[in-house]
């Protein structure tokens, strides 16, 4: 019996020292846990990590971004400086006309390139209402057929000078013959 307690001794040693290094790996493994627990919070890494938006945040999100570009892409009318006086030629005598144009144009991109070119515009349309005729323009389908040709004209000086159309419609808000 002697010799067992005295091996229980010598084993009492390696026993403590085992139990130790199997509470160190323990304490080592939970402050390891809870050490990237606690970065992970602070830095908010994956378990951590704020929630991403919710559906109605981002269709919301959608429809405000909509609006914005609805905004920037709305119709905005450029008047033309001044009304167009101008001679018309006829089989039997000289008629004048006067022409108001107004220039239809989408977004604020657009409305600026007409503002700074608005001079250039007038004197395409000046020259185009200058080559009509009397009888041509008598009828609604002849200024519907000018419309175009102006608004024609108008799109390939604008096309050859900022490399975009521009314009979109040309509306009279006032048109005279005599």
């Amino acid at each position: 019996m002697a010799e067992k307690k005295n091996e229980d001794d010598m084993d009492s040693p390696k026993r403590g020292k085992k139990l130790f290094i199997l509470i160190a790996a323990l304490l080592l493994l939970i402050l390891g846990v809870s050490g990237y627990f606690g970065a992970a919070y602070f830095l908010q890494l994956p378990p951590f990590e704020p929630p991403g938006p919710t559906a109605e945040e981002i269709a919301a999100q959608k429809a405000e971004e909509e609006k914005s570009q609805k905004l920037l892409q709305r119709e905005i009318y450029v008047k033309c400086s001044d009304k167009f006086s101008f001679n018309i030629k006829s089989e039997r005598r000289l008629h004048t006309g006067q022409v108001d144009v107004v220039l239809v144009v989408q977004g604020e991109e657009n409305e600026a390139l007409a503002k700074k070119h608005l001079t250039l515009i007038d004197s395409v349309i000046f020259d185009k209402l200058s080559a009509q005729t009397y009888e041509g323009l008598l009828l609604p389908s002849g200024r519907q057929r000018l419309k175009r040709e102006l608004l024609d004209a108008t799109r390939a000086k604008m096309s050859e000078i900022a490399k975009a159309p521009v314009v979109d419609k040309i509306l009279f808000t006032s048109f005279v013959l005599q």
